[in-house]
């Protein structure tokens, strides 16, 4: 559940615009910004996070908000940011890339609190709404250099993945009814890591639907389909294998490492990577912070402690232990 971090009724006309500039850059991010309507400014703001990622949801009047270079060399939380436009037309540039995009509602945009942009938003009498969601860089489960890639990224209101999300910020940031109870600190982490998963899976979708991005065709996808899902049932077993796989679905190993050609990781890597996301997402899950570090990987298939630590950090940057603590996950005094 959000609570409310600002709400401009509650203060006299003249304070209203500076309290909003304040609140929303400790909340949200530090911007710069000015506005026509800062002598009666109206707006709301709610917040609140799903263990390590925050959602805020937003409504304001015309303004200009400016993050600059001298902005992020001061503190860069080193944050993705997905910005979900609810109504009104917003405008966002970055100088830096030469690029302008015009958003309307129901359209998502990716992009991050380490480059300078412009969001200019027009509303005249009417409120414009939004909801932000932030994640920290070090937890999206995707490659680094991919993410970066899509910055700028523009999804529209239709896009199908685009639309189950849009759904899921949508129920998240909606006002608690009365009698509603709030989420637990172990429900928040588990939506936190749901509402990850489905970015990363609308990234990767994005990515791959770029111009010349390989796409498996007809029978050669669903066998592919089919083999992943051998996989994900399979995961915890200790003799997983490429070659198990293989036999599983009478294939040749040659004919195997050919279907996955289009995903752009081998068999072993996609099986490497897929334990590591059931990994990851233990790690962050509160529910599970009386298991240690060493189990954890244990169940996923890597029963030597210097392998997983290894493989981990190689795919996220941060050894196991150390992502469990930024994703707020308590830990157990036997970990190592």
């Amino acid at each position: 559940m959000l609570s409310v971090v600002f709400r401009g009724d509650d203060l006299p006309a003249e304070q209203r615009f500076d309290a909003w500039r304040e609140l929303s850059g400790k909340a949200v991010l530090r911007t710069l910004m000015d506005s026509d309507r800062a002598a009666d400014f109206r707006a709301t703001l709610r917040a609140g996070g799903l263990g390590p990622v925050q959602v805020s949801a937003m409504t304001y009047q015309s303004l200009r908000s400016r993050r600059t270079p001298a902005l992020i060399r001061a503190a860069d939380p080193e944050l993705y940011q997905l910005a979900l436009v609810r109504g009104g037309r917003q405008c966002i540039t970055w100088r830096d890339r030469d690029r302008e995009l015009a958003l309307g509602h129901g359209e998502l945009l990716f992009y991050d609190s380490s480059h300078p942009f412009t969001a200019e938003i027009r509303t005249g009498e009417m409120a414009a709404s939004s909801v932000v969601v932030q994640v920290p860089r070090e937890l999206l489960p995707m490659d680094r250099d991919r993410a970066d890639g899509l910055l700028g990224t523009r999804v529209p209101p239709d896009d199908p993945v685009g639309v189950l999300l849009r759904q899921f910020i949508d129920a998240v940031a909606r006002p608690a009814g009365a009698g509603v109870a709030p989420y637990t600190a172990t429900d928040a982490g588990r939506l936190g890591l749901v509402l990850t998963d489905l970015l990363t899976a609308l990234l990767n979708r994005q990515y791959e639907r770029r111009p010349g991005a390989a796409v498996a065709a007809g029978g050669r996808e669903t066998q592919l389909l089919c083999v992943q899902a051998f996989i994900e049932r399979h995961l915890g077993d200790a003799d997983l294998s490429p070659a198990a796989v293989a036999a599983a679905h009478h294939v040749s190993l040659r004919s195997l490492h050919r279907l996955f050609e289009p995903v752009g990781l081998g068999v072993a890597g996609w099986i490497r990577a897929r334990r590591l996301d059931r990994c990851r997402r233990d790690l962050a899950d509160p529910a599970l912070s009386r298991r240690t570090v060493r189990a954890i990987g244990a169940t996923w298939g890597f029963p030597r402690p210097a392998d997983f630590n290894r493989a981990f950090r190689t795919a996220y940057g941060l050894s196991p232990g150390e992502y469990r603590r930024l994703a707020g996950a308590p830990t157990v005094c036997a970990e190592r």
